[in-house]
């Protein structure tokens, strides 16, 4: 079998790496790049050029088939499965089982090189690690980071080779683009508590359970994906059962999926969901990965996670193309894409893995989402491509947000304000003008930002060039005045917003005494 030329490439990478002294190394791929395909060619180059054998490790039933059905297919490479109550493992060039499975027969396996990981960033492959110190191993992850912040990959791996990136597969056709959505009246994920290094579940499933987010999910189906093949990821069996039940309820063509059913029941539950045009699957964590099922169309995320890895896991379901199929739905219901970027985003693996997201510091995420439409969109889209909203400039934006402090304080007449006060220091005016804007922000705003704050401040300055215009024509409106101005402004909405966090306000004494003199 002939690898595409970003397989073949990062196949070689990885070998230059091995080369180089890296016996521990992550080889970051994305979901739907070819992952099994890379294993088989890495252990057809080594097992010819050392003539020692390999071992694959996954860690579900169906990836180990999945490894050994791919292997023979692309390169004739025959795979020995370790599997329960097995008392002899015949020798073999290519070995394939799950972590415990294997690590309780490990004696029995003879004459390894190389160990390939496959989903490395799952903690349980970490003794592997630890217990071959001169065997290489290669772990893949389309997402290298742990679900627990203390132990990173790092502390396992000592380097890491990139692939191929998610924009670039959808720009060669390898994978879908998406389309996702942010419906508004979701649960909110402040609200929700954490438990290690994620959102407490039996809570989080409390709050989904309630009827009206169930309903809401219902209907964020029929808005964006009616009767599209839906993949939906709910927080825990109870609540994947109630959201059956309500698309049940509306007559909708669905079924639940999850670890405890039967394999029995499990098989015939895919082979429904494969063969049915309109299915909706309802599943718990089941699907996350190695789930390979090129026709669905629509994915809801019905649950928050602090997790980067399985919320793009999630998302990766639905992105193989099809001949019928080169864009998919993704409905977020738990504000993830704005936690951790949109799933086709752009991501320096290679950073991620050397400096890992801090315990509770989720990675930021360069989206926002279309007022219109709820489509999520890069920070940088000016105009939405899906609904055609305009996004106005930031200071449009604020003057927007800022609607009617403004119409109150475009009532300052600064003629009048000099006349009333012409028994009093010249620069009383001046003053009086910042601490008026000052008064109104407080009465109507609720809280004050930077861009608020700086926007006012233009104002101010506007209204003191008139102020100078009127009552002193032969000054000059210089940078004494627009400093002092700006300090005694910041000041007085800091005197009123006592928990406006800025770095705005750097008052110098000189400026401070002078605001007393008027």
């Amino acid at each position: 079998m002939e690898l595409r030329t970003y397989q073949a490439t990062f196949v070689n990478e990885i070998a230059q790496a091995i080369a180089a002294g890296n016996k521990k190394l992550v080889a970051q791929l994305p979901t739907g790049a070819g992952k099994t395909v890379i294993f088989a060619s890495i252990s057809q180059r080594y097992i010819a050029k050392q003539n020692k054998r390999v071992l694959i490790l996954v860690h579900r039933k169906e990836l180990l088939q999945q490894t050994r059905v791919t292997a023979h297919a692309a390169f004739n490479l025959v795979c020995q499965p370790i599997i329960a109550g097995m008392k002899y493992i015949p020798p073999s060039e290519i070995y394939v089982g799950m972590v415990e499975t294997t690590w309780r027969r490990l004696q029995k396996v003879e004459g390894v090189g190389l160990i390939i990981v496959d989903e490395c960033h799952r903690l349980e492959f970490a003794k592997f690690a630890e217990h071959f110190k001169d065997i290489i191993i290669i772990g893949f992850s389309a997402t290298p980071l742990t679900a627990s912040k203390s132990k990173p990959l790092k502390l396992y791996y000592e380097n890491i080779v990139c692939g191929i990136d998610i924009p670039e597969l959808i720009q060669q056709g390898h994978l879908c683009q998406n389309i996702t959505y942010a419906p508004k009246d979701i649960v909110q994920r402040a609200e929700l508590r954490m438990r290690g290094n994620d959102f407490d579940e039996q809570q989080m499933a409390e709050a989904y359970s309630a009827p009206r987010y169930i309903f809401n999910t219902v209907e964020a189906y029929k808005k964006w994906c009616l009767k599209l093949k839906t993949l939906v990821f709910n927080v825990n069996i109870k609540h994947s059962l109630a959201v059956e039940a309500e698309f049940i309820a509306q007559g909708y063509n669905v079924k639940h999926l999850d670890s405890t059913m039967s394999a029995t029941d499990r098989a015939a539950t895919l082979k429904w969901y494969k063969e049915t045009p309109d299915a909706i699957l309802c599943n718990v964590n089941i699907t996350t990965t190695g789930f390979d099922e090129p026709t669905i169309e629509a994915i809801i995320v019905n649950r928050a996670t602090m997790s980067m890895p399985l919320w793009i896991q999630m998302c990766g379901r639905g992105s193989r193309p099809t001949p019928a199929k080169n864009v998919f739905i993704i409905i977020d219901m738990g504000a993830n894409a704005i936690t951790h970027g949109d799933w086709c985003q752009a991501r320096n693996w290679y950073d991620l893995f050397l400096n890992p997201p801090k315990k509770g510091k989720p990675t930021a995420a360069a989206v926002k989402s279309c007022p219109v439409c709820d489509a999520i969109l890069p920070a940088a889209t000016k105009v939405c491509p899906y609904c055609g909203y305009v996004y106005p400039d930031k200071m449009q934006q604020v003057e927007i947000e800022l609607g009617e402090y403004i119409l109150v304080t475009k009532n300052i007449d600064v003629e009048k304000l000099i006349k009333n006060n012409r028994f009093r220091k010249e620069h009383y005016p001046f003053f009086h003008i910042g601490e008026k804007l000052a008064i109104y922000a407080k009465s109507n705003i609720a809280v004050m930002t930077d861009d608020y704050a700086q926007h006012i401040k233009s104002m101010y300055l506007n209204l003191a060039r008139e102020w100078m215009h009127i009552a002193m024509p032969q000054r000059k409106f210089n940078k004494w005045y627009e400093t002092t101005a700006t300090t005694h402004l910041f000041t007085e909405l800091k005197n009123r917003f006592p928990y406006w966090k800025t770095n705005l306000i750097t008052i110098s004494t000189e400026n401070q005494n002078e605001q007393h003199t008027y």
